[in-house]
């Protein structure tokens, strides 16, 4: 009798058990990834192995999608070249003008803002590159000195002298040149004087403006030949030098100052004493003398 209530107790308890397991089943609230994590999902496959067939549960990942917005950063220019446009170039054109350069602030990285970038950054002994950076933007940010400035043309008015009046005194020297050209370099005018003729029978066919030596470095004076020619040299400044002729040793006729890969001018004083002591002549003028002066030709310096 004892075991018979005692079975009958055991049922009644495993069915309370059952349940209480199935209500707490029902209750459990069901935990979800969390927004961005990879989500695995269990497949089933089969797999044979000697005859045998096995079961193999692989779990394939897959990223669950997010409903947060991905917000798209700004990008900020920081560097400017030519061919750029803005309102940014604008700014830089306005900063450039108050270092001296006359440039139209239309907002157009064009060949001239180019060329003034270029010189802003020889005088600021940055990279010459023409291309605006961030360190060329801190230069262009700081107040502007006498080194730092951009120094317009320079071209003083030599004294006057008719043709004839040179003609004149030079054909009252014995001045015999190995060809039918001479050149008298008249320092105190800074005139180059080209003649064409013989020995007191000079006439003048071409007078030019120049720049000699400065008093620290003064062109040679006395009478030389016409030496070696090329197209162009770069001095120890980085500055490139088109037409040369040989004078003496290193003084040359050159042109006025080049950028290094000769694009535009930055040095075009004339008429006052300010080179290394060569003559420096306007381009045309120092072509003129590369192509038509021969080598031997008579130089008088005085």
């Amino acid at each position: 009798m004892n075991k018979r209530y005692l079975s009958i107790f055991l049922v009644i308890l495993m069915i309370i058990l059952s349940g209480c397991n199935a209500t707490d089943k029902k209750n459990v609230t069901t935990k979800l990834p969390p927004i961005g994590a990879r989500v695995y999902q269990k497949n089933t496959i089969l797999f044979q192995k000697n005859d045998v067939l096995f079961k193999k549960d692989v779990f394939k990942a897959k990223l669950q999608n997010t409903s947060y917005k991905v917000k798209k950063q700004t990008v900020v220019q920081t560097t400017f070249k030519q061919g750029d446009k803005g309102s940014r170039v604008k700014d830089i054109q306005i900063k450039l003008n108050n270092f001296g350069y006359k440039l139209n602030s239309d907002g157009n990285f064009g060949k001239l803002t180019y060329n003034a970038v270029m010189d802003f950054q020889m005088r600021n002994k940055l990279t010459r590159n023409g291309v605006v950076d961030v360190s060329t933007l801190k230069k262009m940010e700081l107040k502007p000195t006498s080194a730092t400035m951009y120094k317009p043309t320079v071209i003083k008015k030599p004294t006057t002298t008719s043709n004839s009046s040179l003609e004149k005194y030079v054909n009252t020297k014995n001045f015999s040149s190995a060809t039918s050209y001479f050149i008298w370099i008249d320092l105190p005018r800074q005139k180059v004087n080209i003649f064409k003729g013989s020995n007191k029978k000079w006439r003048l066919v071409k007078s030019m403006v120049c720049s000699s030596g400065k008093s620290s470095t003064p062109t040679v004076r006395g009478s030389f030949r016409v030496g070696s020619k090329g197209g162009y040299f770069i001095s120890s400044g980085g500055a490139r030098c088109k037409y040369y002729t040989q004078i003496s040793g290193n003084y040359l006729f050159h042109s006025v100052l080049y950028n290094r890969n000769g694009s535009y001018v930055i040095d075009n004083t004339l008429g006052v004493r300010v080179s290394h002591g060569c003559v420096r002549l306007a381009l045309s003028n120092a072509k003129f003398i590369y192509n038509n002066i021969p080598a031997r030709t008579l130089i008088w310096s005085n």
